[in-house]
């Protein structure tokens, strides 16, 4: 939606010394990839998180209500260009390198990113073609804190806490790190939940190895993926969702979470001509 904007952190970077400082302190690199040493973590515990959550979590508790759109970058959409501009008033969701397709056309509501190589200097700095300028909000899902102006962080569970098996969060209280969906448009949907949002709509979410929204015949993914495992984590998802009242499917077409029967398919064209879910 327009001008709808997050609590921002506003002054000067606190940590803009971090990467200097972790030379003189080796511990820094411990604690940035503490997941490999952590034993007996709980969700009680928040996974052994060291840091203190962000107060702007609390500000969005459950202040928004309807239906969200959650957006991969797989090339399905380049097909669906002529719909984006009906995304101009819904809740859009955006994630990673979705700036580089120029033809979205439409100003995110939240553009986050959920993989720690884009974050450069320890959180202090991001790759640029990560970043989503025209984004209303920009969140950073990560480890550890993250201070780049004009960034919120959102704290994340170790990597091996995962949605298939410690099921999806955001629908309860209080906020726990997030799992991750070993799909960045999955990890940010517990967050939507978090902020209210209780009719979940995927699209870009082709899961494949090859092609991107900007480039559908060449285009690849950073970093490969074990598909099995970002299909576990939807089909845990899509059970957790339901039993807590909420909805969830998939508009991507010929996407293989919908071929193979984990999120049911709709139309993006007939999506945007119903009505949202009433709010419960």
């Amino acid at each position: 939606m327009t001008d709808d904007v997050l609590l921002v952190p506003l002054g000067p970077n606190p940590y803009a010394k971090i990467a200097r400082e972790s030379i003189a302190d080796p511990s820094m690199a411990l604690k940035a990839f503490s997941a490999w040493l952590w034993n007996g973590e709980t969700p009680e515990n928040n996974w052994d998180l060291e840091y203190a959550m962000p107060e702007w979590l609390q500000e969005i508790h459950n202040k928004y209500q309807g239906r969200c759109f959650l957006m991969g970058t797989g090339p399905s959409l380049a097909g669906q260009v002529a719909l984006m501009p009906k995304l101009a008033s819904e809740y859009v969701f955006t994630c990673n390198r979705m700036h580089l397709w120029k033809e979205l056309g439409v100003r995110p509501f939240v553009h986050c990113v959920t993989e720690p190589q884009p974050f450069l200097e320890w959180g202090t700095n991001i790759a640029p073609i990560y970043d989503h300028p025209n984004a209303q909000n920009k969140v950073a899902v990560m480890w550890w804190p993250v201070r780049i102006p004009g960034w919120l962080w959102c704290p994340k569970a170790p990597e091996e806490i995962q949605i298939r098996w410690q099921g999806f969060y955001g629908m309860g209280e209080p906020f726990r790190p997030l799992p991750t969906g070993w799909a960045s448009p999955l990890t940010i949907s517990q967050l939507a939940a978090w902020m209210g949002f209780r009719e979940f709509i995927f699209l870009g979410i082709d899961t494949t190895q090859q092609g991107q929204a900007w480039d559908p015949t060449n285009g690849r993914t950073l970093q490969a993926r074990n598909i099995r495992s970002i299909m576990e984590c939807f089909d845990r998802a899509r059970v957790d969702i339901q039993r807590l009242g909420g909805v969830v499917y998939d508009c991507t077409p010929g996407g293989r979470i919908n071929r193979e029967g984990i999120l049911p398919y709709r139309s993006l064209e007939d999506v945007l001509s119903a009505s949202p879910m009433p709010a419960v």
